[in-house]
């Protein structure tokens, strides 16, 4: 894959959002990415937003397709703003393992 002057390298996006293509399967990679770093900590819609460069909609989006999948669990309200956290403990793991691996393969011409 090519990258644009100035776009961020493959290391830098994360290893899921590298195996999804599509504009929504790679923002779902994206708050997915997150799940690397922040583990099963509480997290909102605004915080991923931020963390992830994407809009606050397309996070919502994101995390309404990752809970129906299982993959996030609504969590406990703060304010107005619902808290949701990665279900780690399920195949995320797995699946984060697999994606970093084939991340740090060397890739052939």
């Amino acid at each position: 894959m090519l990258l644009h002057a100035g776009a961020k390298s493959m290391a830098e996006i994360g290893p899921l959002t590298n195996l999804f293509g599509n504009p929504h399967g790679r923002a779902i990679a994206r708050v997915l990415d997150q799940s690397i770093l922040v583990g099963n900590m509480e997290q909102t819609a605004r915080m991923l937003a931020d963390s992830t460069e994407l809009d606050y909609k397309t996070v919502q989006s994101s995390l309404e397709r990752l809970e129906r999948l299982g993959l996030v669990k609504k969590g406990r309200k703060v304010g107005n703003a619902q808290t949701y956290r990665f279900n780690v403990e399920n195949h995320l793991h797995d699946l984060v393992n697999f994606a970093r691996k084939m991340q740090l393969m060397p890739r052939s011409k």
